[in-house]
C-alpha cells in the first residue's frame, strides 16, 4: 500500500513539474540565470581568464544562494592555472546593486567578511546576466583587451 501511495505521489509531482515548465516565461532572465536545486539557487560560471605569467586560468565560480535570510550565501572558486597549480577557494559572498550606469547590475563580493585585500569582485549587468566580468581589487572594470569574463553554465 505504501508503494502505491509513493508512486502516486511521484506521478503527481512529475505532473506539476511538467505544468510548471510549460508555464515558464521565456523572457524572464532571472529564471534563466538561477538554477534551483532542493530550494537552493545555484549559479555556475566558467571561462579562461588571462594570466600575466601563464597561458591562462581555467576558472569556475559557483554561487550558492541562501535558502532563507538566516543562511549565508556561499561560493566555490576554482582557478586552474594552465601548466601550473590549481587553487580551490570557498567562503561566503554578498552582493551589491548597481555598477556604473547600470542601476540593476549585480556586484558579487567574495569573502566580504574578510579584509579588503582578500576580497574578490565580479559583476553581471542587467542586459546580459549570463556573462560575469572579473573586477579589479579596486572594484573597477579591467580595461585591458584581454579576456576577464566567465559565462553561465546552462
Amino acid at each position: 500500500m505504501k508503494n502505491v501511495f509513493l508512486m502516486a505521489t511521484c506521478a503527481f509531482l512529475a505532473a506539476l513539474l511538467l505544468i510548471d515548465c510549460k508555464n515558464k516565461k521565456k523572457n524572464d532572465l532571472e529564471e534563466d540565470v538561477i538554477v534551483t536545486v532542493d530550494s537552493v539557487w545555484i549559479n555556475e560560471y566558467k571561462g579562461v581568464v588571462m594570466c600575466a605569467d601563464c597561458p591562462g586560468i581555467n576558472t569556475t565560480l559557483k554561487l550558492t544562494w541562501a535558502k532563507s535570510g538566516n543562511d549565508e550565501n556561499t561560493y566555490t572558486l576554482t582557478e586552474e592555472y594552465i601548466d601550473r597549480d590549481t587553487i580551490h577557494l570557498t567562503g561566503k559572498f554578498n552582493t551589491e546593486r548597481g555598477f556604473g550606469d547600470d542601476d540593476d547590475a549585480t556586484v558579487v563580493i567574495l569573502d566580504y567578511d574578510k579584509p579588503l585585500n582578500e576580497q574578490k569582485y565580479y559583476v553581471w549587468f542587467s542586459k546580459n546576466p549570463k556573462m560575469v566580468y572579473v573586477l579589479s581589487p579596486q572594484k573597477e572594470m579591467i580595461s585591458d583587451s584581454v579576456n576577464y569574463t566567465l559565462i553561465l553554465v546552462e
